[in-house]
């Protein structure tokens, strides 16, 4: 019986899909796999791991380079939340526009004992005058499946759109509105911007500080908005630009003790993939991704490991997956061991990410367990493991 441990609330329509071969609670220990959200995990705390999935797009809670060096695989579950993000967006984006948060802790802040509540009400309405989306430029930054949406739904807006895609992805773009503008020029998204919205991953020494005192001083826009990860905009040059009147507000979706109390600064308390509908399909993803990977060995959706859908054939046996520093001569390391212990090998797929290389090879006998420790002990060689059918 495979082990399955969760660090988190994870949605059952998930959960139920594992079936009677696996054990899934929060307190299994000595885990095979491990199911998380929000949680940090240290992968090195647990000894036997094969793998971890994150209900989510981000995995900067997650020991990935740590994970790689021990063979472990990470999953995310990318676009599983993307419509609950992509809706919150465009909603807050229209509220702090139309001035809605302000209007309505004033309205809830009035005396409803007020005999003359209706002039109050009337008068007062003029302070929270806005103005609308339509006609007005949005920049996106980042089409992936989140900024893909944003970017359709502005449109849907009567918006102008302009996105910075530096690696455009064939399958997003082909869902984009062909009336978006698309450059690989971030200052020209800046400067042609009313309103900016972030949907890059945080990627330290890369996207961290993406948006920064250098390249924020083009903006003449309005509005800020962060629904990706905290650290990809440099907090000082938006206090900066708020405090000079350069800024009228940034929405942030990671508030902390500084953001809440600034009053040009709307936070919301990390809600972009807090709905029923995301959550559910978050850990159905992950949790089949998870069971493919255990089961068939199948990666699909890896942060660490290089993409390998190979099914096995009907004569297989059995599989036998190697794990690899991503090196030269590996593969004739490998089937020399395999061909020399006299097992015929009917099916060898390979492939490698510039790190990890890995080996799905396909047999129609049964290994045996001293082929798999000759396999372990060869130079570069990360992890082996076995599956029969």
């Amino acid at each position: 019986m495979k082990k399955i441990k969760t660090l988190n609330k994870i949605s059952t329509k998930g959960l139920d899909l594992f079936g009677a071969e696996y054990n899934v609670s929060d307190a299994v220990e000595s885990p095979d796999a491990i199911l998380v959200r929000s949680a940090k995990l240290d992968t090195d705390s647990f000894e036997g791991l094969l793998a971890v999935a994150r209900a989510g797009a981000g995995f900067n809670n997650i020991t990935v380079d740590k994970a790689s060096a021990k063979g472990v695989c990470v999953f995310n579950t990318p676009g599983a939340n993307a419509n609950a993000v992509a809706e919150l967006v465009m909603t807050t984006l229209g509220m702090a526009v139309r001035n809605v948060h302000k209007a309505a802790q004033w309205v809830n802040e009035l005396d409803v004992n007020d005999p003359d509540l209706a002039t109050v009400v009337e008068k007062g309405k003029s302070k929270f005058s806005g103005t609308e989306l339509s006609g007005k430029t949005l920049g996106v930054i980042g089409l992936g499946k989140i900024g893909v949406l944003v970017s359709n739904y502005a449109r849907w807006k009567n918006m102008n759109v302009i996105a910075y895609e530096p690696y455009p992805s064939v399958g997003n773009m082909h869902k984009l509105s062909n009336v978006v503008t698309v450059v690989k020029d971030l200052d020209q998204v800046i400067a042609q911007s009313d309103f900016l919205t972030v949907h890059v991953p945080f990627i330290k020494g890369s996207t961290e500080n993406l948006l920064n005192e250098k390249n924020l001083a083009n903006f003449k826009g309005r509005f800020i908005l962060n629904f990706a990860r905290d650290g990809i905009v440099n907090m000082d040059a938006i206090y900066a630009m708020l405090d000079s009147q350069k800024l009228e507000g940034y929405i942030s979706d990671f508030p902390d003790a500084k953001q809440i109390a600034h009053e040009k600064i709307l936070c919301l308390p990390h809600l972009g993939a807090s709905t029923e509908e995301a959550e559910d399909n978050c850990a159905v993803m992950a949790v089949e991704q998870l069971k493919d990977y255990l089961e068939l060995g199948v990666v699909r959706n890896s942060v660490n490991f290089p993409a390998l859908e190979e099914h096995p054939h009907m004569g297989v046996k059995s599989r036998v997956i190697v794990i690899n520093q991503d090196v030269p001569n590996m593969i004739a390391e490998i089937t020399k061991v395999i061909g020399g212990a006299g097992f015929n090998i009917s099916s060898f797929s390979n492939k490698s990410n510039g790190k990890i290389g890995y080996n799905l090879i396909d047999i129609e006998t049964v290994v045996s367990d001293e082929i798999i420790q000759v396999l372990s002990k060869l130079d570069k060689v990360i992890k082996v493991r076995v599956i029969h059918f």
